[in-house]
């Protein structure tokens, strides 16, 4: 069942939110001359009313020296850790849902397609796994990557990204255009591409963030649809786990590294999408179960209603759909959707830290097969 959170929180009357209260363990609630609720410091197991509730935006703050703002969801988490709980956000969602039986539900195609099941497995295992299709990439010389300055970005140091890691996958800079360079190497280490990573807010306010390489008169660029970023130093823990997650961008691929190391498992499809030569290359080395961890999707436009933002999330959760059906007659096939809010509006899963991902991870839906198999 998803919970639509910010439903949830706009709904929560003052006595819903003295009941939470009086559950985390405040004293009953003093009030400000506006008629504000103060309530004591649960949230840093203090016993002085100085938590104030402010009614018109929904928030708390604490005017001691924590100083700290919260919306309900982050309060209950601060308050459980007080006494000794770990509360992931679902479960945040849930402890709310459960005192005051707000329980505003979101339609979710994932949610409907979770509880499907398959009538026949034996017709499921007499399927052939794809074979590897024969497309050879280009392949450049190696020679121009002496042209770019050999040294780690800080601004994805910054971002988490280790300078072993980016020495790992030849992160380097190339001055002359301000973009961070990323060699794209087939599953055999053969250099098939090069993309940058524009810094100048010039290129990235006209679309141009991530782009091929051109150096003198060769445009280093190559088909995305024929390789899988970082395949080439992730294959082995691939085949040994059995299991592969897919992310969008080149940098998703890097902070997995940082994470688990030698255990990475993922790749990226640099663009939005997955191909046909891309599962049959991951069906080769034999994996069992496939993650599809995509981006979040946009906010909203301003220009845009409700019901048109809400058909544009369908079409985009079809799409992941679409990309999951082409592996579920294979493998156990997953998709990373967030739908607590934890990530923000066009962020990878990976972005704010190992521990959101695992979270995520718990929370992913299985697609199952249904129907006949339709060729991709």
């Amino acid at each position: 069942m998803m919970y639509d959170k910010e439903r949830i929180r706009e709904s929560l009357t003052i006595d819903d939110i003295h009941i939470i209260l009086k559950d985390l363990g405040s004293y009953e609630p003093k009030h400000d001359r506006h008629g504000n609720p103060i309530y004591t410091t649960v949230c840093h197991g203090g016993h002085k009313h100085k938590l104030y509730y402010f009614q018109e935006s929904k928030i708390f703050h604490c005017f001691t020296d924590c100083s700290c703002s919260f919306n309900i969801f982050d309060l209950v988490i601060k308050a459980k850790e007080q006494q000794g709980y770990t509360y992931s956000f679902p479960q945040t969602i849930q402890y709310v849902v459960s005192l005051t039986g707000k329980s505003y539900i979101v339609n979710n195609k994932f949610q409907e397609l979770q509880n499907e099941r398959i009538s026949d497995w034996q017709w499921i295992n007499k399927l052939n796994r794809k074979k590897q299709l024969a497309v050879n990439l280009p392949e450049y010389d190696e020679k121009v990557l002496d042209v770019f300055m050999p040294y780690p970005h800080i601004s994805w140091i910054n971002e988490g990204i280790t300078y072993e890691t980016q020495q790992k996958y030849e992160i380097s800079y190339y001055m002359r255009d301000e973009r961070i360079v990323i060699p794209h190497r087939s599953i055999d280490s053969r250099l098939v591409g090069i993309r940058g990573r524009a810094m100048s807010q010039e290129d990235i306010d006209n679309g141009r963030k991530y782009m091929p390489l051109t150096v003198g008169n060769t445009l280093y660029n190559h088909q995305t649809m024929f390789n899988l970023y970082g395949l080439n130093n992730t294959k082995d823990a691939i085949r040994k786990l059995k299991k592969v997650a897919i992310f969008e961008g080149e940098k998703s691929v890097l902070k997995c590294e940082d994470y688990y190391g030698e255990s990475n498992f993922s790749v990226a499809c640099c663009s939005s999408n997955i191909t046909a030569f891309h599962r049959n290359i991951l069906l080769s080395l034999g994996i069992e179960e496939v993650i599809i961890c995509f981006d979040r999707f946009r906010d909203k436009i301003d220009t845009e209603t409700e019901e048109k933002y809400q058909e544009r999330i369908e079409e985009y959760q079809e799409k992941l759909l679409k990309f999951a059906r082409m592996f579920t007659p294979y493998v156990r096939t997953y998709i990373v959707w967030d739908d607590f809010g934890i990530i923000g509006f066009k962020e990878s899963p990976v972005d704010k830290g190992k521990e959101v991902l695992e979270q995520l991870m718990k929370c992913k839906y299985e697609i199952k097969t249904s129907g006949c198999l339709n060729e991709v």
